[in-house]
């Protein structure tokens, strides 16, 4: 009797403590599965905010290659400009002097987004691919050359307006015109105006390559692409407006 006492007892033991070992095991399948959901999830935030950081650089790149665009066009018009009134066709009249004021005229380039710039510059925008991020900051590179190629010649070049505008204004419109041509200053950006037309071309397309490699390389998704732009595009059209004013 004794015997079968102790043969239940080991019976009950065993029992529980497969049940035991049963329980550990489901509660460590559960705590594996939360873990791999929270992971799957952390995973999908994490694609999401990189397709939002990836498809906000795009646009940001895209929107300085169209001001470098702007910035060609207005090369190669001043270039004609200048040579014309070099050239013996040139007949000067009372406007000539302001008309070469709005010569100088460009807006200044509109950064596009400050977080993604500026958050791309500190730690790469979140961007693991090593190749990705070098071509981006190819396309930064060749836009910082852009935006600082005229920068000094150019102010040198207004001051140089500037100066002769007070002999314009008092009347002599002669020789403030022939004193401007002249100009060390003024002729020094003209003469840079002409060097740059064929390397500003070479930057649009590299930029232009470029950022096609980068659509491609990142995955880009396109609908999110496309709104971007177009709500990038009402903001600059709401910026150029304002400037308008």
């Amino acid at each position: 009797m004794a015997e079968e006492n102790s043969f239940k007892e080991n019976l009950n033991w065993k029992k529980l403590s497969i049940d035991a070992v049963n329980t550990i095991i489901a509660t460590a399948i559960g705590i594996i599965l939360g873990l791999l959901v929270d992971k799957w999830r952390e995973n999908v935030n994490n694609q999401e905010n990189y397709q939002k950081v990836i498809v906000a650089t795009i646009v940001n790149l895209e929107n300085y290659k169209s001001q470098i665009e702007n910035l060609e066009s207005y090369i190669n018009y001043n270039d004609e400009e200048f040579e014309y009134y070099y050239s013996d066709e040139f007949e000067e009249t009372d406007s000539t002097m302001d008309e070469i004021g709005n010569l100088f005229y460009i807006e200044n380039f509109k950064q596009q987004d400050r977080w993604i710039e500026e958050n791309f510059i500190t730690n790469g925008g979140f961007i693991e691919d090593a190749d990705l991020r070098l071509k981006i900051g190819n396309v930064y590179s060749l836009i910082d050359l852009c935006k600082n190629t005229f920068a000094e010649s150019r102010e040198k070049a207004n001051k140089a307006y500037e100066r002769y505008l007070d002999i314009y204004v008092n009347g002599d419109e002669k020789k403030a015109f022939e004193k401007l041509l002249t100009d060390k200053d003024f002729m020094s950006y003209i003469s840079n105006l002409k060097d740059a037309k064929y390397d500003i071309t070479q930057w649009l397309a590299n930029i232009e390559d470029l950022t096609k490699e980068i659509i491609k390389m990142a995955n880009a998704d396109e609908k999110q692409l496309n709104e971007m732009r177009q709500s990038s595009k009402k903001i600059l059209d709401l910026m150029s407006k304002s400037h308008e004013k």
